[in-house]
């Protein structure tokens, strides 16, 4: 029989961290943020209390990283597929708008989640500097897949592509805010691809392009 592998202090504490956060995630999913205590996750996990606060600084903190991990799963798994297309626009729509369907409109829990945990940290600062940074993690990703469309060098609005990147990142916010909230509506893929075609236009317009760019 094989010995065993002997883990250093940082896999171990990698493998504490790892495995506190899907407890978390399954707690915070099932439960919700306020019904989940920091000592329920601590036994979920298996660890301890004081394992939890040697890796994270409270609840806050471990709600924000088990949304973060969930986003950059789910961005991460966008851009393999866009990546898997011929590379043109209608591929790529056609992606997004199974993605949006699939991996993201569809999962309420997190969605939820997300509600829950941006209204508890509104009245502390830190925390939500915090949250900002993670955020602008997925604005850059947002960023990179838009401007990706246009051809390699091409020049463009700087304003514009922030126009764009807030355009389109707002739309979808709204239309998962309106399906966790109840407010049924079909028509939702196609409003975010709409919203994604016509900031594609504008952005091959300040490119001097005379229709919407293809991949770059």
């Amino acid at each position: 029989m094989a010995a065993r592998k002997v883990l250093t202090r940082a896999e171990s504490q990698a493998l504490t961290r790892e495995e506190l956060i899907e407890a978390a995630e399954r707690l915070f999913y099932a439960n919700g943020y306020h019904a989940t205590s920091l000592a329920a996750i601590a036994a979920e996990a298996g660890r301890t209390i004081g394992a939890v606060y040697s890796n994270f600084d409270g609840k806050e903190d471990l709600c924000l990283e088990v949304l973060r991990s969930w986003g950059s799963t789910r961005m991460s798994r966008l851009a393999g597929a866009i990546a898997a297309t011929d590379g043109s626009l209608d591929q790529r729509l056609a992606t997004i708008a199974t993605w949006w369907d699939t991996q993201l409109r569809s999962e309420e829990a997190p969605l939820v989640l997300a509600a829950e945990y941006g209204i508890s940290v509104l009245r502390d600062p830190e925390q939500r500097a915090a949250t900002v940074e993670a955020c602008e993690r997925f604005v850059e990703a947002g960023r990179v897949l838009i401007l990706d469309h246009l051809p390699e060098g091409a020049p463009h609005s700087e304003q514009v592509l922030e126009d764009a990147v807030y355009g389109v990142l707002g739309t979808a916010v709204g239309l998962a805010v309106g399906a966790v909230s109840g407010v049924e509506n079909d028509r939702s893929t196609d409003i975010l691809v709409t919203t994604i075609e016509f900031w594609l236009q504008r952005l091959g317009a300040s490119a001097g392009l005379t229709e919407a760019p293809a991949a770059g």
